[in-house]
């Protein structure tokens, strides 16, 4: 089987530095503060009626040649912010390309209108998977933080685990605008690890 069109390349650091723990802490309060789950859900449904909006108004084609790079680089970027906020990289993203996380997506498929809007039902299993990904990763997350205050080290396998959710979340997200036909899976891609 080929690979999948959206892999994350993810070079870890050999160690992180406790300050960032803080940080991130202190950004996941204001985010929960704030209410930002909710925003989620609201996305979740609103991104496939933008994406059929501008494939019937320009046709799948076009979609994936103006549109399709555009989402990718906020795909991109997203995925850099997440990793850092999920322990990955101490690098914040501050822009939609460099840096120690890149998400490489390889445009496909032929979306029409009608095909966009069903993967509102399509992903709804993976949707679940992820939510899943992402319980487990806040426990392990916590595990982890205390690691990086201890040791300034991320343990190999919640290290691993977090990319995993991610990459699982970038290909879900990727699948979920039509930039890509093949589904979601938690199939391996290229992570670089750090000399230790």
């Amino acid at each position: 089987m080929p690979a999948h069109p959206v892999r994350i390349v993810l070079e870890r650091p050999a160690h992180l530095e406790r300050i960032h723990v803080v940080i991130r802490l202190a950004l996941l309060i204001a985010i929960g503060l704030v209410g930002l789950s909710s925003v989620y859900w609201v996305l979740y449904l609103a991104l496939p009626a933008v994406a059929a909006i501008f494939v019937l108004r320009d046709g799948g084609a076009a979609y994936l040649a103006e549109e399709g790079p555009r989402a990718v680089r906020v795909l991109r970027w997203l995925t850099g912010a997440y990793a850092y906020l999920w322990l990955l990289t101490d690098v914040l993203p501050t822009s939609s390309s460099g840096g120690p996380v890149d998400l490489e997506v390889e445009l496909g498929g032929l979306p029409t209108g009608g095909s966009v809007l069903l993967r509102l039902a399509y992903s709804l299993p993976a949707l679940l998977l992820a939510v899943v990904l992402s319980i487990a990763g806040g426990l392990l997350w916590l595990v982890g933080a205390g690691f990086v205050l201890v040791r300034e080290r991320m343990p190999g396998p919640i290290a691993d685990f977090l990319g995993l959710a991610l990459r699982y979340q970038a290909r879900l997200v990727a699948y979920h605008l039509s930039l890509v036909d093949r589904y979601p899976s938690l199939e391996e891609s290229p992570i670089a690890h750090a000399a230790a």
